[in-house]
């Protein structure tokens, strides 16, 4: 089974060898492009470090990190004792993503034919307004349609919309690091997870951390838990961190022209054992 995160965000201080501890194979390479923003091209973003050195963080920065945790464990009790050991002896794959906060039709529109963005593995979106998102589902040539799960999501998502994305072959993600937070983001992000998901029927999802920290990270056990609490069955669950990214690389592979992408294959994790 091979484990995926595709939204680590770029130039943050998460590290390979924790991403690698935790038992992921695959990881997407976050950056974040705001309304009208013109983006870098794909070879400017730079792949995340071998390792971390937390000592440097500053008490400020280590008294939120310690607030967030605990912040974690008062929301939900999840299993948090084992760690996937990563099995195909290969070294973590870093996939360049680019996520694009589109705020009108004109950059709705502009993503079809923008050249910077082919430079990408994966191309997101995150829709300010129901028009738009209307667009990106029905028309919009993206791997993922992602939100700020954080906040009150400003428009409705018609059922019409989702399955006409999901006939296209577009999923949907949730970002875990959302609950990590203060308790408006915790109520915020189960409440528009759990609507994503019955919109949804659980299809086309995937579960990425967003993390920005590798203290932020959390196993394949505890995302599936949290999957689980938001309404996915466990299958549902374990498929937003499996098959379901593995799914968006391939998408967005065809998308290119570049062919399927060889998937990465594994042993047996302890998890599945």
């Amino acid at each position: 089974m091979v484990y995926v995160d595709l939204n680590v965000r770029a130039a943050s201080r998460v590290s390979t060898k924790e991403l690698e501890r935790l038992g992921y194979a695959c990881v997407g390479v976050n950056v974040e492009v705001e309304g009208t923003a013109k983006p870098k091209e794909a070879s400017l973003v730079m792949e995340l470090p071998e390792e971390i050195n937390e000592k440097n963080l500053n008490a400020k920065a280590a008294k939120k990190a310690k607030q967030y945790a605990a912040a974690l464990a008062n929301a939900m009790i999840l299993k948090d004792d084992g760690v996937v050991k990563t099995t195909t002896g290969k070294t973590l794959r870093q996939l360049k993503r680019i996520t694009l906060k589109v705020e009108d039709m004109n950059a709705a529109q502009a993503i079809n034919s923008s050249p910077v963005l082919k430079t990408y593995d994966l191309v997101a979106v995150e829709a300010a307004n129901a028009k738009v998102f209307q667009f990106l589902c029905e028309q919009g040539e993206v791997d993922l349609i992602s939100f700020d799960v954080a906040n009150r999501i400003p428009f409705q998502m018609k059922k019409t919309w989702v399955d006409a994305a999901i006939k296209r072959g577009i999923f949907f993600e949730l970002t875990y690091s959302a609950c990590l937070g203060d308790s408006a983001g915790r109520r915020y992000f189960f409440s528009n997870a759990s609507n994503l998901v019955r919109i949804t029927q659980g299809r086309q999802l995937v579960i990425s951390s967003g993390s920005t920290r590798d203290l932020f990270l959390r196993s394949p056990y505890d995302v599936i838990n949290i999957g689980i609490l938001v309404g996915l069955t466990y299958g549902q669950a374990m498929d937003a961190l499996t098959n379901a990214p593995l799914a968006v690389i391939e998408h967005a592979e065809r998308r290119r022209g570049l062919g399927d992408l060889s998937v990465i294959a594994s042993e047996p994790t302890p998890m599945e054992q």
